[in-house]
């Protein structure tokens, strides 16, 4: 599994900690505990709520998020093989909002050696008819996210050490506020973003690249701000809407444009700028990676 491959870093980080921060009193972590697989299923329904909310806390494994019409709101199966690892569900109606929040158990040690014994896997589905907010927070594994047909009204999802792929095949029926990306040491590949029907995308990088497609069916005009880390990413902007690109960096900082004209001083607008309706107001500020901005 891919998330295997970041155990080092987990424990370099955890060393820094521990010579950086004085904490009394640290218990002495108990060893993980190997059990045979275990096949969990949660279901979760809206119980008659208008709208919920989501919260997936997966630190060490494997998550694939997709949406079906057959699940009312929440189908979690979890196959894991540590006891600690135990997903713990909980959940409350706060007048016409059902929270609803799904932590992995993590015991006191991370598995740093003979870590290919451990597995652990999500597969997550999310109905199609009750609007959510959701929020990820991935530590040491992968992702496979598919948006498609999950009326969001919030997403943000924060990526670890691990790979993360990230879709939306069909448009989303409900208005996203925020969509948020929070990149790791990984990959980040996401795709029609367009498709999302956002108002504000905010994405910042870590220390692995990004590609990010915001292709789609786009209906209204929106912002995306993209603070670059120190890796190299890319982004591909829509067909059919204007682009404002305003940037800004540091002296080892980079920044290429494909299909834009520069307007003014680090601001390059493309072809169908103050031409279409819709118009994508586009910034970004890089520290030490380099961003590559590409029009169809």
């Amino acid at each position: 599994m891919p998330w295997k491959h970041g155990f080092l870093l987990a424990a370099l980080m955890l060393l820094v900690l521990a010579c950086s921060i004085p904490i009394p009193n640290i218990p002495t972590p108990a060893p993980l505990t190997l059990i045979d697989p275990v096949d969990l299923q949660k279901t979760v329904a809206a119980d008659g709520a208008s709208q919920a909310t989501v919260k997936l806390g997966i630190y060490v494994g494997d998550l694939t998020l997709s949406s079906s019409d057959a699940v009312a709101l929440f189908d979690g199966h979890f196959r894991y093989n540590v006891k600690e690892w135990e997903p713990v569900l909980r959940q409350e109606t706060v007048g016409d909002t059902l929270r609803l929040t799904v932590n992995q158990g993590l015991g006191t040690q991370l598995p740093l050696a003979d870590h290919e014994k451990y597995s652990n896997a999500w597969s997550v589905t999310l109905g199609r008819g009750t609007p959510v907010d959701l929020q990820a927070d991935l530590g040491l594994g992968a992702a496979e996210v598919d948006l498609g047909g999950i009326p969001l009204t919030g997403l943000s999802i924060t990526a670890g050490s691990g790979d993360v792929t990230l879709t939306c095949a069909t448009p989303n029926p409900q208005a996203l506020a925020m969509l948020r990306l929070t990149a790791g040491t990984g990959t980040v590949i996401a795709s029609q973003l367009g498709n999302a029907n956002f108002d504000r995308l905010a994405f910042i990088g870590g220390a692995g690249g990004a590609d990010l497609d915001l292709s789609g069916a786009w209906t209204r005009s929106a912002l995306a701000d993209i603070k670059a880390g120190a890796g190299k990413v890319t982004v591909r902007t829509p067909a059919g809407v204007g682009v404002r690109l305003s940037f800004s960096g540091t002296p080892v900082s980079d920044l290429h444009t494909v299909g834009f004209t520069e307007q003014s001083e680090n601001v390059f607008v493309n072809a169908d700028y103050g031409k279409v309706p819709l118009t994508l107001t586009l910034n970004i500020a890089v520290a030490a990676g380099s961003v590559t901005v590409i029009a169809p």
